[in-house]
């Protein structure tokens, strides 16, 4: 090989990265043994191949005979594989162990002439290939139906296995002396009465103990249900689902949303200590609400960038299960409540599909993600359905045993509310607010919601009150529709189930032919 010419950098150095290196070689410190194989590395090679392809077509006929030959079923299967959450993807049965022995290993007397099998004829290979093609148009077959099940579903669609309400873990109750029918409702009981103005202050622990609050301590994990005075479950303490790997979905939730608080942050959007009637965290909302003076309903209005980060926290897998999680303990808790919901929230994304629905896998039209430090003031979410429930998860690195408590005023409550644990509270009437931190923690929270007004704009003929009564026999209308006063609020209070009637409300709601239309 001719000698490489060297190169000339501007500051004047010589070099020439072709040049060949000067390698030491090796010396010999040991006697190296060499060994003469008798056999043939060709006739190895061809006896490997030979049986490799007989282990193929082998395993080829146990597949196409563990397959359904191109049968097709119904391929019906719950939606939600576990009452509260969406378990992980189940890998795929491995396949079975051949009887077949393996593949001839290299023999130990390698001079002994090595068997010959015969390979398999023109005609075992011509039906293994075949049968092979058959299954798999069954496969595409089935896929293909199944993209367009799951494309013209809804949640509304969604039914809870009755298996599941008879194994998921017996809950505890708690009775207070709160009576829901003595909560402040406005008039037709769709949204809750205006509170007075929040007044921007946290209330601590030891000043809401003062004030004669019952300390509720909770594990968050074990469900709790909180009872009015005449027994019925006005809040649900749901905690976790029996999920190994619930730890890690919250933890990747809240590493989403903090994310989308430093990118907020840093582009000038938002700024630590600024201060809204509900808080001083930075709220991401999303999905479809009614009222405050609009004509129609519509989806959340949001700035391009708020609007961005928003849509990214839906797409995260880990808030689509919280957000399943979230739904689902609704159903197994408040079964016709439940059931009210997909009532009225299908008939309104049929009439409008134009608003966006958040969760594919939730009944709530809208979320609000609480990218912390999310510590709640004291407020009421009066246009809210006013007998509504809005499911709370809570997500961070605090010490639930010192801040972050979620207290329900009317109730006089104040509930330990751990990282990883979702409660589902009437917002509408009564009102909340948390307790404070620690300074060096970190505190999120993701909440469901639906607004009053929806379902007020459905049960009127998608119209507002004033359009209504702007019709000819329009006072008549409303009447039949909201009842004389004080009438649809104790319809509404029916809604919420009793511990002694939880069974009978699941069976009712879930029974085998029933759909939540």
């Amino acid at each position: 090989m001719p000698a490489q010419l060297p190169r000339q950098t501007r500051s004047g150095n010589y070099f020439s990265p072709y040049e060949l290196l000067d390698f030491i070689t090796p010396t010999a410190t040991r006697p190296i043994e060499i060994i003469q194989l008798k056999t043939s590395l060709d006739t190895l090679l061809q006896q490997s191949i030979t049986d490799a392809d007989l282990h193929a077509h082998y395993q080829d006929g146990l597949r196409a005979d563990d397959e359904d030959d191109g049968w097709e079923d119904d391929d019906v299967e719950s939606r939600l594989a576990s009452p509260l959450t969406e378990p992980p993807t189940t890998p795929p049965p491995s396949a079975p162990n051949s009887p077949l022995p393996p593949a001839s290993p290299l023999p130990f007397v390698l001079d002994l002439p090595l068997p010959t099998p015969s390979p398999p004829s023109p005609d075992q290979r011509a039906g293994g290939i075949e049968r092979r093609r058959k299954n798999e148009r069954a496969h595409l077959r089935r896929a293909r139906r199944r993209q367009v099940s799951a494309a013209q579903s809804t949640p509304y669609d969604h039914n809870l296995n009755p298996r599941h309400t008879q194994e998921y873990r017996r809950q505890a109750s708690h009775s207070t002396t709160f009576d829901l029918a003595d909560a402040p409702v406005a008039a037709g009981a769709w949204i809750g009465r205006r509170s007075k103005r929040p007044t921007g202050r946290v209330r601590t622990l030891p000043e809401l103990l003062d004030d004669n609050n019952e300390l509720v301590e909770w594990n968050g994990r074990d469900p709790k249900l909180i009872l009015d005075a005449e027994g019925r479950i006005v809040a649900i303490l749901l905690g976790t689902p029996d999920d190994p790997d619930w730890n890690n979905v919250v933890e990747q939730a809240a590493k989403a949303m903090d994310r989308a608080r430093r990118i907020a942050r840093n582009r000038g959007a938002w700024r630590v200590g600024h201060v809204h009637r509900r808080g001083r965290h930075l709220p991401l909302f999303e999905g479809a609400s009614f009222g405050g003076g609009q004509k129609r309903p519509g989806n959340l209005r949001n700035t391009r960038l708020f609007s961005h980060l928003a849509k990214e926290l839906l797409r995260n897998k880990s808030i689509r299960r919280i957000a399943g999680f979230q739904s689902s303990g609704i159903a197994l808790y408040a079964p016709k409540l439940y059931r009210y919901y997909c009532q009225i929230l299908r008939a309104l994304f049929e009439h409008h599909p134009d608003l966006i629905h958040t969760f594919d896998n939730s009944i709530f039209p809208a979320v609000t993600f609480n990218c912390g430090d999310a510590i709640a003031f004291d407020h009421c979410d009066f246009l809210n359905l006013v007998h509504g429930l809005c499911p709370v998860t809570s997500a961070g690195n605090f010490d639930h045993k010192r801040g972050g408590h979620i207290y329900l005023k009317q109730m006089r409550l104040v509930i330990e509310f751990p990282s990883g644990a979702t409660v589902a509270i009437p917002s509408g009437c009564v009102d909340y607010g948390n307790t404070p931190i620690q300074p060096h923690e970190t505190r999120f929270s993701i909440t469901q919601f639906a607004a009053g007004g929806l379902f007020r704009w459905v049960e009127y003929g998608f119209q507002t009150a004033k359009s209504l009564l702007q019709q000819a026999g329009g006072q008549a209308q409303r009447d039949a529709f909201d009842g004389v006063p004080g009438s649809r609020w104790r319809w509404a209070l029916d809604l919420f189930s009793k511990v002694d009637e939880l069974a009978a409300d699941r069976s009712l709601v879930f029974a085998p032919g029933q759909t939540n239309t």
